[in-house]
């Protein structure tokens, strides 16, 4: 997976695929590859899980050795696509803010979602002095039910549109996502009810009918395990329980509890996502912050980097 030119990182809203896709673009960059996390439409605060004032824009930004960033959108992406097809600024006007031109835009079905895509691919094939611009680009897509769709244009591209750029550009946009020695699915779930059995949807989209190889299930923010591993643990704090405790001890046991209850539903979607996908399952700790911030993103990329 590390090695791939494309790594997609996909899941369902609010599992932190951003913390993950930053995470491991970070470790990437330290592993010494030239990458560039690309993040559509994104409304989380990227700079600060950078730890960079630099701000994370439609612009291509170098934050810091082997790594750079931007976040997109389709008016950023038509805009970048058209001035390289019309080269000149003059040109771009007269031609993409015609009304017309404009109307006829807006028409075509899913145009904004490729435009985002097609930048992506670009950015794998672009070179300077003859070399890869970048080793990886780490694709921080939308929300599941909208990166499948995405993901379907290129194919629907080839098999619908008449002979010319639109569909050549599909070709090589489809090419590479179903090239499993470039591209690479990172599924990011929480091991709860419906995050898991979305990366199962996920996963069965990937292999079906996107024809993407999934590589790994990353399952994001699990709560720890010391109950678990740690018997004699359990045993103390079920026994404080019984008793007649100190009332300054009340919160200690409740969280003790909550935790404990976390973790075994943890433990019974993680057996779920281990019965149903076939594919490494990467564990993340939760990080208990009331903001994510560059440290959480060193901490967990140091995580994938034990794990890997």
């Amino acid at each position: 997976m590390l090695g791939k030119r494309f790594i997609i990182v996909g899941g369902k809203g609010g599992v932190g695929r951003t913390t993950v896709a930053v995470s491991l673009a970070t470790l990437l960059a330290r592993r010494g590859r030239r990458v560039l996390l690309l993040h559509v439409r994104t409304r989380q605060r990227v700079a600060q899980l950078l730890g960079t004032s630099v701000e994370i824009d439609e612009e291509i930004r170098a934050v810091e050795p082997n790594l750079w960033a931007v976040n997109t959108n389709p008016q950023a992406a038509l805009r970048e696509k058209a001035m390289m097809v019309l080269r000149f600024r003059v040109v771009y006007r007269a031609v993409m803010e015609n009304r017309v031109i404009k109307y006829f835009l807006r028409a075509v079905p899913a145009l904004n979602e490729y435009s985002m895509l097609g930048k992506a691919w670009y950015h794998t094939t672009e070179t300077v002095d003859g070399h890869f611009a970048y080793d990886t680009v780490v694709f921080d897509g939308p929300a599941m039910g909208h990166l499948i769709t995405m993901l379907r244009i290129p194919q629907i591209i080839c098999e619908t549109v008449p002979d010319g750029p639109l569909r050549a550009d599909a070709h090589h946009v489809r090419d590479l996502l179903q090239d499993p020695a470039r591209t690479g699915l990172c599924i990011v779930a929480l091991a709860e009810e419906m995050p898991a059995r979305e990366a199962v949807e996920l996963h069965e989209a990937a292999r079906s009918d996107l024809r993407i190889a999934p590589q790994w299930v990353v399952v994001n923010a699990l709560y720890p395990s010391d109950l678990e591993r740690e018997p004699a643990l359990a045993e103390a704090l079920s026994r404080l329980r019984a008793a007649d405790t100190a009332p300054e001890l009340a919160p200690l046991l409740a969280s003790a509890e909550t935790l404990r209850a976390r973790r075994a539903i943890n433990r019974r979607y993680l057996d779920l996502l281990r019965g149903r996908i076939p594919l490494p399952l990467v564990e993340l700790p939760h990080v208990f912050l009331p903001q994510l911030d560059r440290g959480a993103v060193d901490l967990l990329a140091s995580h994938l980097e034990a794990l890997l």
